[in-house]
């Protein structure tokens, strides 16, 4: 198996380090090396979050380029954008419908809409798939859960995981609490593709 490359692009408190650590360990169910890396925004909270995850049979650095993502999870769109520059030629993007445009972006620049943002990234990405994270969590009982959303539309559409270790490793990685409507909303979100 070659390295398949992820890049995970949110704000903070949307799950996205949570999302790389349950592919990392599903991977790892799998038997194959991981290794994964995060750049984090100046703010906890809203800011800028860009997880790394490497999957393949022999991985030394959690760390890619631009330019060598083969798969872009996007769980916020503006964030989505910004890190397109991520996805290799031919790459697959799979984005939440989810919109919080940066303060600086929405006071000081003329405001984009959410369909500039998603027109935009369709013409960078063709074939891009932008899903209604949101509203299907709501529906699984977790408005938080977009994050399981993206992970089971990416992983009905990519096929590099079985299904079986990432429902397991959702049980791993998730609060107690919060497993049951987040296997649901991973379940909701492979039914989206």
């Amino acid at each position: 198996m070659k390295i398949t490359n992820i890049l995970i692009a949110s704000v903070g408190g949307q799950g996205g380090l949570t999302l790389a650590r349950v592919l990392a360990v599903a991977a790892t169910l799998e038997g194959l090396q991981v290794r994964t890396g995060e750049t984090l925004g100046m703010a906890q909270r809203y800011g800028s979050v860009v997880s790394y995850v490497r999957i393949g049979e022999e991985v030394y650095s959690p760390i890619f380029s631009p330019g060598d993502a083969d798969y872009l999870l996007g769980l916020e769109l503006y964030e989505t954008l910004r890190n397109i520059h991520y996805l290799k030629p031919g790459g697959k993007l799979i984005a939440a419908n989810e919109y919080r445009p940066p303060y600086s972006v929405s006071f000081n620049t003329p405001e984009s809409s959410r369909d500039d943002v998603i027109q935009r990234l369709k013409s960078l990405a063709p074939g891009a798939l932008i899903v209604p994270a949101r509203k299907t969590a709501v529906e699984s009982g977790n408005p938080r859960a977009l994050n399981m959303v993206v992970l089971g539309a990416f992983i009905k559409m990519s096929g590099i995981l079985k299904t079986s270790n990432v429902e397991e490793a959702i049980g791993l990685v998730i609060s107690k609490r919060a497993i049951k409507p987040s296997l649901l909303a991973f379940r909701k979100g492979l039914e989206l593709i």
